[in-house]
């Protein structure tokens, strides 16, 4: 739950999402080579107050983009699985609890400094010590890990066979010594800015790939979906991200701008989290009342229109590894009200927030939905800029609304099950559960995790806090001339891009 996109969003958190599908995207085709001049892009971003250049702080859309064009990572997920960016190789041992990274041949930083296997180590750690990426990192035993030149040995405390795609896929930055100060060895190089007036960034002629085309990216700071939307129509930007219909609908008709087709490869997964920490959702029943309650179609209809697809309170839909016998769970008003009525609970409060469009949408609908049962519900409403600076506030709260970035299943559930990580909004894990996941992470029969993915997922259904209603596929809209762009986890990846705007 990527974070807001602090790898929740796995944050990851978070969450504007980009799918180029028309120039070339990540999820499949080839992406012809950028040649030629090309002009600046401009790209519309949410950033949050608290923003800086660390991705330790990352709370934001636009603070992820920023890290992924300037540091880049080791290696990137895209919907046909890991592919291997400022790493020339990740290997594990037998057991896998040692993995064995070596960067690219000759890779260096922005500044010129050689990339080590040190540093790997040093930036592992720092991104470790934040708590929007401990689930990914804090099995890693860091004393006992090592480096030689552009190589690190990095032994886990326990075995984990999914590493490179729960792990260093999802995010793995790197920066001289850990110390994120604006050099990496990303596509571009931070120039100025802030998260106030936006960041502008110029092409890096070192990058392993070879400088891009694109000669400089400016972030602009803009808040929602409608405002991107008009903001590409009058040329203030050339890529808009994150869109939901409304923002389309108006879209249609303008000139010389593309919309890409809608995909569940790092779609938004809408939810209302059912706080199992606390009364009324820490009774399971409770919790099965509450996902009865809700007519998804109707909610999907009314908030995702076009761009929405229906949710079975799982993630990783569209993935291999989701469980697609899982019977749909379908709106049961008189049992919903049954059960309500005979646990003694009549209201309850959904701290709300457009932290993805729509947000506050679903929770005022769902007002109406609980209205139906006699069960009075009240919606607080958040600012999306400072939504999740107080995550204990939101742990105490009883239902919040959230979302995640959608990827496979093992992935999602080191960040969703992990009882005390912060964007665990439900708070739901059990012996069960964890008893599964250190068995799916340990074994490498791709089979035997697939069944195990299978259970955890069935549980998660059941039993588990997250309402998923829907899934609000990722669709971008860019001016036309944008070519060459692939996209990793919904983050425009422009190393390989052109741009040269029609009209």
């Amino acid at each position: 739950m990527m974070k807001p996109w602090r790898m929740r969003l796995g944050a990851v958190v978070v969450a504007a999402a980009l799918s180029l599908t028309g120039c070339a995207s990540g999820s499949g085709g080839s992406s012809p080579s950028a040649s030629g001049a090309s002009q600046p892009v401009k790209i519309g971003a949410l950033f949050a107050p608290t923003d800086s250049l660390d991705p330790a702080t990352a709370s934001s859309p636009g603070s992820m983009m920023l890290s992924f064009n300037i540091y880049d990572s080791l290696a990137v997920m895209t919907k046909d699985g890991t592919s291997l960016s400022l790493a020339k190789s990740v290997e594990p041992n037998a057991t896998a609890d040692e993995w064995t990274i070596t960067l690219r041949d000759g890779l260096t930083y922005s500044d010129g400094t050689a990339a080590t296997g040190q540093d790997i180590i040093d930036s592992l750690s720092h991104l470790a010590q934040s708590p929007s990426y401990t689930s990914l990192y804090s099995g890693i035993d860091f004393e006992a890990s090592s480096a030689s030149g552009s190589t690190a040995t990095l032994k886990l405390k326990a075995p984990a066979s999914d590493f490179l795609e729960s792990s260093l896929g999802m995010f793995s930055t790197i920066a001289p010594k850990g110390e994120f100060n604006g050099v990496g060895a990303g596509p571009f190089v931070f120039d100025k800015g802030d998260p106030s007036t936006g960041y502008e960034l110029r092409a890096n002629d070192k990058y392993w790939e070879g400088a891009p085309s694109i000669p400089q990216l400016t972030f602009v700071p803009i808040p929602d979906s409608a405002a991107q939307a008009n903001a590409l129509r009058t040329g203030e930007i050339d890529l808009a991200t994150g869109l939901n219909a409304a923002a389309l609908t108006s879209l249609s008709g303008a000139q010389n701008i593309t919309v890409a087709d809608p995909t569940l490869e790092s779609a938004g997964v809408l939810e209302l989290a059912l706080n199992t920490r606390v009364a009324p959702f820490n009774d399971p029943e409770l919790r099965r009342a509450a996902k009865l309650t809700v007519d998804r179609e109707k909610m999907v209809n009314t908030v995702l229109g076009s761009t929405g697809e229906i949710g079975n309170d799982m993630l990783g839909k569209g993935y291999a590894a989701y469980p697609e016998d899982i019977p749909q769970t379908t709106a049961n008003k008189e049992e919903a009200k049954r059960i309500f009525a005979e646990k003694g609970v009549t209201s309850f409060t959904i701290v709300a927030s457009d932290v993805l469009p729509g947000v506050v949408a679903s929770a005022e609908l769902m007002v109406q939905e609980f209205a139906e049962i006699g069960v009075q519900v009240t919606v607080d409403k958040r600012d999306p800029k400072t939504f999740y600076n107080n995550i204990q506030e939101l742990h105490q709260s009883q239902a919040v609304t959230a979302y995640w970035i959608n990827r496979s299943p093992i992935t999602q559930f080191r960040s969703q099950l992990t009882p005390d990580y912060p964007f665990n909004m439900s708070g739901f894990t059990s012996e069960t559960v964890q008893q599964n996941l250190a068995k799916a992470t340990s074994t490498l029969d791709p089979a035997e995790q697939k069944t195990l993915v299978g259970e955890i997922s069935k549980e998660v259904h059941d039993q588990g806090g997250d309402l998923i209603w829907g899934y609000q596929k990722q669709v971008s809209a860019y001016r036309t001339g944008l070519e060459g762009a692939n996209t990793s986890q919904s983050i425009p990846q422009l190393a390989k891009a052109t741009f040269n705007p029609v009209g």
